[in-house]
């Protein structure tokens, strides 16, 4: 025996689902409209202050308290990783992973670009000793790595046996040059040292296939057309909490490993998408 739904209940429901469409729209409105008008430095700057405002990543919040994640352990722990050594790690947030890799003998270099974070990161250096933080960007490692000064400039010293680029911190670079350069500059400040990179995967974010979804891509035409610029790439977009992003399928990570000379020694998408790089010309010789 069915039960009939009351009009109140059936007007409550109807005023939930069109709050949550228009929200939903709002967002994406948003998200475009940042992303069409803004240009790739901006969008840095604006990923600085919002990881600034961010203390779940410093000292007392509960990312930082986490520690390592179980995939860096499982990945650190795997060749050709190696067990000691000299580490540069990038987009080091306020130290999370620079407190795991001291506290597992490493000897660690790290930067940061958001002013906040990078603060707190230099704290957490301080306590442990042979590590070093810098405020700085992947842009700021690339021009070090060609000769041209910078923040990093002092800290590329001896070569680095390994490389960590922070917890997806390789997704906040939303500029194909950056990430081209960022690849590249990693040969001339490690060279032949493998690569330790988490991305953000096509399928995290659970956006729904519906009504409001399918406006994104005629909208992002129409503003890049409106502005005279080139539309946002797929997979690019904004969250409040967590700045601007590029998504990648795991095919778009090895070609980009490719172009830069590495390819994936490890490549898992679960528990969280990430990938170790080897120089190609030392996995090709081992083999």
């Amino acid at each position: 025996m069915s039960t009939a739904i009351p009009p109140w209940a059936r007007a409550l429901l109807l005023a939930d689902r069109v709050l949550h469409s228009s929200a939903r729209f709002a967002a994406l409105v948003r998200t475009e409209l940042l992303l069409a008008g803004l240009s790739a430095e901006q969008r840095e700057a604006v990923n600085a202050a919002v990881f600034s405002a961010e203390d779940t990543y410093a000292p007392g919040g509960p990312t930082f308290e986490h520690g390592l994640f179980a995939w860096e352990r499982a990945a650190l722990a795997t060749a050709p990783f190696p067990a000691s050594g000299r580490v540069l790690l990038g987009g080091a947030g306020g130290g999370r992973e620079l407190a795991g890799l001291s506290a597992l003998g490493y000897e660690v270099t790290a930067f940061e670009p958001a002013p906040a974070l990078a603060h707190a990161l230099a704290a957490v250096a301080s306590r442990h000793p042979g590590s070093r933080a810098v405020c700085a960007s992947y842009a700021d490692l690339a021009r070090a790595a060609r000769g041209g000064g910078g923040p990093l400039a002092a800290m590329l010293g001896a070569p680095f046996d390994a490389v960590v680029l922070g917890w997806a911190s390789l997704s906040h670079l939303t500029d194909a040059a950056a990430r081209t350069a960022l690849l590249a500059a990693l040969p001339a400040v490690a060279p032949g040292a493998p690569v330790l990179l988490s991305y953000l995967g096509p399928d995290d974010d659970g956006r729904a296939n519906g009504r409001v979804e399918r406006l994104r891509s005629p909208l992002r035409r129409g503003l890049a057309l409106a502005l005279g610029r080139a539309a946002a790439a797929p997979g690019e977009g904004f969250q409040p909490g967590a700045g601007f992003y590029q998504r990648f399928s795991a095919g778009e990570i090895e070609a980009l490993a490719a172009a830069a000379g590495y390819e994936a020694a490890l490549h898992e998408r679960e528990p969280y998408p990430h990938a170790i790089l080897a120089p190609r010309s030392e996995r090709s010789g081992g083999a």
